[in-house]
Formats: C-alpha cells, sequence, structure tokens
C-alpha cells in the first residue's frame, strides 16, 4: 500500500507539484524546468533554505547535494553553470521506478527537494509542508534549520519564536552551532515582544513556557528558566535597554530566587538606570543576592552599602531607615516583595 509520504514525493517525482503552481522563472520557463535554486543573503538565517536578513533577497544556486554555493545568481532563470545542478536533482527524483515501495531515505531526499524548490518559488507554505514531513520520518539538521527559520520570519505559517527555537535547538544537537545561536536570538524575541504590557511575573512565565517547550530535556527546568532570563537580560543591558533589562532581572531575582539577577538588579537600582534610584531597595536585593548564591559578587557591595549608612547618619536615622526596610519587606512595594524573614532581620539590624 502507497504511502502519503510516497505519494507526495511521487507527486514531485512527477513534475505534478510544479504543474499545480505554475510559478514561473524569469525567463518564463516553468518551474520544473528550472535548476533547483534556493534564496540566499549574507549573513542569514538559512543554511540552506530561504535567506531573509534583508527584505532584499538574492537567489543562490546548489550543487547537487542541495549546498549553497558561493556565488549567488540574479535570478532564476538564469543559467550560470547550473544545469549541472539540474542534471542531478532531476536524476535523484527519477532513478525510481513508480511500482516499487520508496524507501525512507529516497522519501526524505524527495521531500527535501520538493522544499527547495518550494523557497525558489517563494511557495513558503509547501516548503513548511515539505519540511513538516521530512521530520515526521526522522530527525533531520536540515529540515530543522529550515523550517525553524520559516518559523522565526513567518514564512507560509504563523510567526511562532518557540517553535523556531525548538527547531533550532534540535539543528543545534545535530551539530550545527549557527543554529545554537538563532534559538538564543529567538529566545529574546519571545521574552522580550510586548514586555511592555508584561510584568516580571508574566516575563518569568513566559520563559517557564519557553523553556519547557525548546529544551525538555533539561532536568533541572527552573535552573534552565533562570539561565534564560539571565542570557535575555544581560542582552538587554548590554544594548542599553535598562526598562527591558530592569524587567527580566527582576522576574529572575523575585520569581527565580536567582543570586546574580538579584546582584545585577541591586545594581541598576543603585545606578536609577531602567528604575528610580533607590539605595534602600538595592541593598535589599543585595542582601538576598548573599543568601541566593551570588555572595561572591554581592557581600562586598552590601556590607560596604551598610558601612556608609553607620558613617554616614546618625543612630536614629539608621534605625529609621532599617525600620523602614523591614516595613517594606512586611507590607511589600513595587520594588520590594513581601519577605516575612527579611523583615524580621532588618529589624534586627536596629
Amino acid at each position: 500500500m502507497t504511502s502519503a509520504i510516497e505519494v507526495s514525493a511521487r507527486y514531485l517525482m512527477d513534475g505534478r507539484w510544479a504543474s499545480k503552481r505554475p510559478s514561473r522563472c524569469a525567463e518564463g520557463r516553468s518551474l520544473q524546468k528550472a535548476p533547483f535554486c534556493i534564496m540566499v543573503v549574507p549573513e542569514c538565517w538559512w543554511r540552506t533554505g530561504v535567506a531573509m536578513d534583508a527584505d532584499e533577497m538574492q537567489v543562490g544556486r546548489t550543487d547537487a547535494d542541495g549546498r549553497v554555493q558561493e556565488e549567488p545568481l540574479a535570478g532564476l532563470g538564469h543559467h550560470h553553470h547550473a544545469g549541472h545542478v539540474h542534471h542531478h536533482g532531476h536524476e535523484a527524483l527519477h532513478h525510481h521506478h513508480h511500482d516499487e515501495p520508496m524507501s525512507q531515505e529516497e522519501a526524505v531526499r524527495s521531500l527535501l527537494l520538493l522544499g527547495q524548490v518550494a523557497l525558489g518559488s517563494q511557495d513558503f507554505e509547501s516548503a513548511v509542508e515539505a519540511y513538516a514531513s521530512v521530520l515526521k520520518l526522522e530527525q533531520n539538521e536540515t529540515a530543522s534549520y529550515n523550517l525553524g527559520s520559516l518559523y522565526a520570519r513567518g514564512l507560509g505559517v504563523r510567526r511562532d519564536y518557540a517553535e523556531a527555537a525548538r527547531l533550532f535547538h534540535q539543528a543545534e544537537l545535530a551539530g550545527n552551532e549557527r543554529a545554537g545561536k538563532l534559538c538564543g536570538k529567538c529566545m529574546l524575541d519571545y521574552v522580550c515582544e510586548g514586555i511592555g504590557q508584561k510584568s516580571a511575573a508574566d516575563v518569568y512565565a513566559s520563559m517557564a513556557v519557553f523553556v519547557a517547550r525548546v529544551y525538555p530535556e533539561a532536568s533541572d527546568q527552573k535552573a534552565e528558566v533562570n539561565r534564560g532570563l539571565f542570557a535575555v537580560a544581560s542582552t538587554c543591558l548590554a544594548k542599553g535597554e535598562y526598562d527591558e533589562a530592569a524587567k527580566v532581572f527582576r522576574a529572575g531575582a523575585e520569581f527565580g530566587a536567582d543570586g546574580y539577577a538579584q546582584y545585577h538588579l541591586a545594581q541598576l537600582y543603585n545606578a536609577g538606570a531602567g528604575l528610580p534610584r533607590d539605595d534602600l531597595a538595592a541593598l535589599y536585593w543585595l542582601d538576598c543576592a548573599v543568601d541566593n548564591g551570588a555572595a561572591d559578587v554581592a557581600l562586598a557591595d552590601r556590607d560596604g552599602m551598610l558601612a556608609a549608612y553607620r558613617a554616614s547618619c546618625s543612630a536614629l536615622e539608621f534605625c529609621e531607615l532599617m525600620l523602614r526596610l523591614s516595613s517594606w519587606c512586611e507590607k511589600g512595594t513595587p520594588d520590594v516583595p513581601a519577605n516575612a524573614e527579611k523583615a524580621a532581620r532588618w529589624r534586627a539590624a536596629v
């Protein structure tokens, strides 16, 4: 009995897929007569597929195995040495008799070519179907990478950064280092999308969903969430996006009890970057950081701040400051969450 995959692959072999979608090349030739080409732009998302890092796209020719060759073509209709590519692609599709059952290897190869042709004609929906069909048969680095790129750009499918990241991660596990970097970029886009309307709790929840979907193999999901939040916040900080950095650090600091996120949040309060300047709030988060594994960076700053308060304030003023911080911890404020243990700690400091 013929499988659905064999039908799809034979559909391509017969040329019926191309004739159903009468895309034309620059010289007016039908798609099935054209060399197998793919879209490629320097520094792009795509390894062997459509490249969309810029609005303007070029078409690159590929070798017989579907790998991008160095020199781009100006359009699908150009002949420059592409006949050799077409010959091998044609041979690969037609060497097999229609009455013979198609092996999985042949089905995968045919579906990858189908995706390649679809990308060349900018039929992104068909490219999505082809690569998704490959992944139903096997884990495949090229299919994972290219389908991830389609999801990341919203081409042929609704944009979904988490699904794109999941696919890039699968390609990364197969040894594609660039896919790992793109997975990180998708994490940044996923968490920061609409971040102005998100609370720190929302940001933490978003990252938890992302990690569960992209890294299900991680044995410590909470630690993976904290690592992801810290990476996103650090990127925002490096870009000078202090409001976003503060919110993401707060997510890891409050809901992940991440000492290093707490330390960086304290630094932002102390500098008034992305947050109102507040030394008492900074002191609170530094103290939390010391308790949560970041004493190597936070202990000296916390003790130095307490020493500065004692040196610059009278005994009464120092007591008032400690009691104010204790009250914040008892009731909770926008800058200091309710924490009964810390309320008692600052009362004892009087």
